[in-house]
């Protein structure tokens, strides 16, 4: 990592000028530089005041807080002209220092927490500032942005920076930005003993080995799990078969993973017996199960049970629940509620 690290440290900030002269917005303390073309007299560099105002030669005090420098110098052209001073003026505003944005840098870096922006910045020049990522920072970068009350998300892939020096990895930030380095880390949720996330740290790493660390899959687990892949900006959902992936080792089914993939233990399918029956309560529905089977499962009828009074209570595709009666060769359905009704005689 000391290489990456190196990288943050040197990388130069392409998108200075872009970030001076249209995202940011103009603050108290900020040191800003005017220059009036064909009057170099005028040149002027100010710090801008609490109450967002600068004195500038010939206009005064004038207000620049909350505008961005292009709208600024619209301003101090507008005041040069109207008043008479110069006619067609072109004036041009650089923010030297940054003194009223902070951004914050948080997760796996070495100094975690809030800088100021005191020039253009943008990611690599921040994640420097925070001491680049740990061993165990992810590839991936999320900047949260807010602006006008909107909040988005937006992932960046610094080896697609580092590697291939693409420079849509290396965006612009602004303050307030929040720039969170995810951790190498594979989610493992669902039907297992222990969910939670674990390092990818340590070598290749396959299903079955996350599986392991999560404690293997709990007695309420399913057939088949679902593995999320994250590869080159595409998401890719596999459905993996339970008893395959532990009797074949084959790598079609238990493939390395990498940070910011997952894995999903779905609940197996169950259905319900209750009335007269030996053992009531919820059952894994196997395959194909036929009701006689189920039945025999809940350890067949008890003395005052009949095979005529069984009922099955399933809901339709409408969410409406419905009573049918069965034989014993129908098939079950997950989450079926299977009755046995007292005999009359």
């Amino acid at each position: 990592m000391i290489w990456m690290l190196s990288f943050f440290q040197g990388f130069s900030s392409a998108y200075a000028a872009d970030v001076a002269r249209s995202d940011y917005m103009i603050g108290a303390g900020d040191l800003v530089r005017i220059t009036v073309y064909s009057s170099p007299d005028l040149t002027t560099e100010a710090r801008v005041t609490a109450a967002g105002t600068i004195t500038f030669p010939l206009l005064g005090e004038i207000k620049i807080g909350d505008l961005s420098p292009a709208m600024a110098e619209k301003k101090l052209v507008e005041g040069l002209e109207q008043g008479g001073f110069i006619k067609q003026a072109q004036v041009n505003l650089v923010v030297l220092q940054f003194q009223s944005q902070f951004i914050s840098v948080l997760g796996d870096v070495y100094k975690p927490g809030r800088f100021p922006l005191d020039r253009p910045s943008n990611l690599s020049d921040v994640l420097a500032l925070a001491g680049g990522p740990t061993p165990n920072g992810s590839d991936i970068v999320t900047i949260v942005r807010t602006k006008e009350g909107k909040t988005t998300k937006q992932d960046y892939d610094l080896r697609e920076l580092l590697t291939k020096g693409n420079a849509d990895n290396n965006p612009k930030v602004i303050g307030d930005d929040i720039v969170y380095v995810n951790a190498r880390e594979v989610s493992v949720l669902g039907q297992v003993n222990r969910p939670g996330k674990y390092s990818v740290v340590g070598g290749v790493r396959s299903v079955l080995d996350f599986l392991s660390q999560a404690g293997g899959i709990s007695s309420g687990g399913a057939d088949k799990i679902i593995v999320i892949t994250n590869r080159n900006g595409k998401t890719v959902k596999h459905e993996i078969d339970v008893d395959q992936l532990y009797r074949s080792a084959d790598t079609k089914s238990n493939f390395e993973l990498a940070s910011g993939d997952s894995i999903y233990v779905p609940r197996t399918p169950v259905f319900y017996i209750y009335g007269e029956v030996q053992r009531p309560g919820a059952f894994r529905l196997e395959r194909n199960m036929t009701l006689a089977q189920a039945l025999s499962t809940g350890g067949g009828l008890t003395g005052r049970g009949t095979e005529r009074g069984v009922k099955i209570k399933r809901m339709d595709v409408s969410g409406k629940l419905t009573t049918i009666s069965a034989n014993p060769s129908d098939f079950l359905q997950v989450d079926d509620v299977v009755y046995i009704g007292e005999s009359l005689f």
